[in-house]
């Protein structure tokens, strides 16, 4: 059912009470409250749908902890099997055999190994140690260069991977920029084909908006998006259900800087790291739809010292599918 729907029934019902109490159908002081709870209820409908936090309308992804995993973590090492460790108390253990102890000494910086393939199943932490604090950074609304473009150079540079919802439209255009995403690590995923508010679009358009990106970014990839962040990060239930049927996972944030704002690199800063804490997702933009005409480099001069400072404080910097990778058993 659609968030407009709900709204409609309670703002009507609301009107019909005052009516009948006016008229005398029903007491005025009953009509009244009644009616009030149902211009809530309709109101509250609309907050759940708009606001990006909560489960209201269906199962969205708005911490790491909410992405799909059974609790353990694989660590490959040159020479040597896999081996994994079970998690306790829901932290993330790591252990890395004796022969990964070169890996293990880049890890222990907060770094990852370089590029590999397309680096797909990277996991590793330091040897021995138990590591619990986990961050992701996400963007959005790209790609758009040369923005994207220096920022997947402060990536490269700092040897983290991180999650990149896009806008079909402006993949199209910039193939190349999401072939590099793929290659270097970082996880795909889908803003929309156009970005629109799915609230108000009818079921077709849904439908027909998911599919068309779907499919042009795995023309691009060679793999179909997993992960979907609504424009806005509006949802009600029939949104939900056109991600399900897509097998789309619904991803949110939990910080928000609001960096699109025009706010500078330093109190974008400030922002995430106040709000930053085991799990978070963080949501920024190398992106300006649909215009694309303001500057993302306040986001981009933001991200080199936001890494420093989150690894200072003990986090581990991942993408979406790294941090489900981490998880995972081997031959699961």
């Amino acid at each position: 059912m659609r968030v407009l729907c709900i709204m409609g029934v309670c703002y009507l019902a609301a009107l019909v009470l005052l009516w009948a109490g006016r008229r005398g159908k029903i007491s005025r002081k009953v009509a009244a409250v009644v009616s009030a709870v149902c211009l809530l209820a309709g109101s509250g409908a609309l907050a759940a749908a708009v606001y990006p936090i909560g489960n209201s309308y269906g199962k969205t992804v708005n911490r790491l902890t909410d992405l799909s995993g059974n609790g353990a973590v694989v660590v490959p090492s040159p020479g040597s099997a896999r081996t994994t460790a079970p998690l306790p108390d829901g932290a993330a253990q790591k252990s890395v055999p004796e022969s990964g102890m070169a890996i293990s000494a880049a890890a222990a910086s907060g770094e990852l190994p370089g590029p590999k393939d397309n680096r797909e199943n990277v996991s590793v932490i330091s040897s021995g140690t138990v590591h619990d604090k986990w961050i992701a950074l996400t963007f959005d609304d790209g790609p758009y260069p040369p923005y994207t473009d220096r920022l997947l150079d402060v990536l490269k540079a700092k040897r983290i991977h991180a999650t990149f919802f896009l806008v079909a439209e402006q993949a199209q255009q910039y193939p190349e920029l999401v072939q590099r995403m793929t290659a270097e690590g970082h996880t795909v995923g889908l803003h929309a084909f156009r970005h629109r508010d799915f609230l108000k679009l009818t079921e077709e358009e849904k439908r027909k908006d998911l599919e068309q990106g779907k499919n042009l970014l795995r023309d691009i990839t060679g793999k179909n998006p997993v992960y979907w962040r609504p424009p806005h990060g509006f949802r009600d239930f029939s949104v939900m259900e056109t991600a399900a049927a897509q097998n789309l996972t619904v991803v949110n944030w939990s910080v928000i800087p609001r960096d699109w704002t025009g706010i500078d690199s330093q109190e974008i800063f400030r922002r995430v790291m106040d709000k930053a804490d085991d799990g978070a997702i963080v949501l920024l933009h190398d992106g300006d739809s649909p215009g694309y005409k303001a500057s993302r480099q306040a986001t981009v001069d933001a991200v080199a010292p936001l890494i420093d400072s989150l690894r200072e404080k003990g986090y581990h910097l991942v993408s979406l599918e790294e941090y489900v990778q981490a998880e995972k058993r081997p031959g699961q």
